[in-house]
């Protein structure tokens, strides 16, 4: 029932903001079959044909909201808002502590002290100050080695940009404490950082180790079952390849069909894998697709407006001609009468004459 209503609906909003919100109520009822998913996708990509381009949406994993769609040009959390406020407070006076942090947990527990900055970074976290979180996380791990440290400190690397880091922290993870019970969480961060990076081909198969490894595994930040996102982000990578390619005219009855035609077409190592080099060149193809589209769709409103003008030149054109034509035969009528009138006169003469 809901999928209808948005169909009904998609009209009336944006492509991606039909998308956006198709894939919510799927996060909220984990029911969609693999038929409903490649339609989602093809509303949302065919709808925005013709029409101007919409903000670009990115993925981003929220600690509470999990998977979420943002403007990609939408400005960034500041990662230095807590350092870059205290650095303005006057010399000599102590900068408070960012709003909603517990004081108690830096004051006390003196027998537990990891644990105490370890709370400590989880609220500059949660406050968005990610400098701050990641010292503290950081030296609550050097002090007092644990998993939930190591883990919580990639995380703060992940929403600092700092790509490189947060995989080999997540990896070192896995590596060191395969059976701790933040061991899916690394593997989930592994996996959903390729699929960012659009290496679609190693996100699948992080994503796979995931659902098989730890098939009842659960977030650590908001308890949500890796199985079902693992099912979910790999439906939707395979959907968003096969609707665009599809959609860029490329023939093929299976993923790794279409994949191979169009790495055959742009001179790419035919593999039929979605890895990175390709899904890249699959996207920047489509954004020139869709600006082609746009320029067509100008071109036809310019098209529509001048025809629409040449027909309103034509009509007075052609007004003005039969009024001149008008006018002619007016103007004949009248030299004729005048001629009659000119002969009467003339012969009445004679006749008095």
């Amino acid at each position: 029932m809901w999928f209808r209503r948005y169909l009904t609906a998609w009209k009336f909003l944006s492509p991606i903001d039909v998308g956006m919100d198709v894939l919510s109520a799927i996060n909220r009822q984990r029911r969609l079959s693999p038929v409903l998913w490649t339609g989602v996708v093809a509303v949302s990509l065919a709808s925005g044909i013709g029409m101007p381009a919409n903000a670009e949406k990115v993925l981003k994993y929220d600690e509470e909201k999990g998977i979420i769609f943002i403007d990609k040009d939408a400005p960034p959390e500041s990662a230095d808002r807590g350092a870059q406020a205290s650095s303005e407070k006057p010399a000599g006076k102590k900068a408070p502590l960012a709003r909603g942090i517990d004081t108690s947990l830096i004051r006390g527990k003196k027998k537990d002290p990891s644990a105490v900055y370890f709370e400590s970074g989880l609220q500059y976290f949660k406050a968005g100050n990610y400098a701050d979180a990641l010292r503290l996380f950081l030296y609550a791990d050097s002090t007092d080695p644990q998993p939930k440290y190591a883990l919580w400190a990639g995380k703060t690397y992940r929403q600092i940009g700092k790509t490189d880091q947060h995989l080999f922290t997540m990896k070192k993870i896995l590596q060191t404490y395969p059976e701790s019970d933040v061991a899916d969480d690394a593997l989930f961060e592994i996996a959903f950082s390729y699929q960012v990076a659009d290496d679609y081909d190693r996100a699948a198969r992080s994503y796979t180790l995931l659902a098989e490894q730890y098939p009842f595994g659960t977030s650590f930040s908001n308890g949500e079952s890796f199985l079902e996102i693992a099912k979910q982000q790999k439906q939707m990578m395979r959907s968003e390849i096969v609707t665009t390619l599809r959609m860029l005219g490329y023939n093929g009855t299976e993923l790794d069909d279409l994949v191979s035609s169009f790495q055959k077409a742009k001179g790419l190592t035919v593999s039929g894998l979605c890895d990175q080099k390709t899904v890249h060149s699959i996207k920047a193809e489509y954004v020139a697709f869709q600006k082609n589209e746009e320029k067509v769709a100008a071109l036809r409103v310019r098209l529509a407006r001048i025809m629409k003008w040449t027909a309103v030149l034509g009509g007075f054109i052609l007004l003005m001609a039969a009024v001149m034509i008008g006018v002619r035969i007016s103007a004949a009528g009248k030299r004729k009468q005048l001629a009659m009138l000119a002969q009467t006169l003339a012969d009445f003469n004679e006749e008095q004459l």
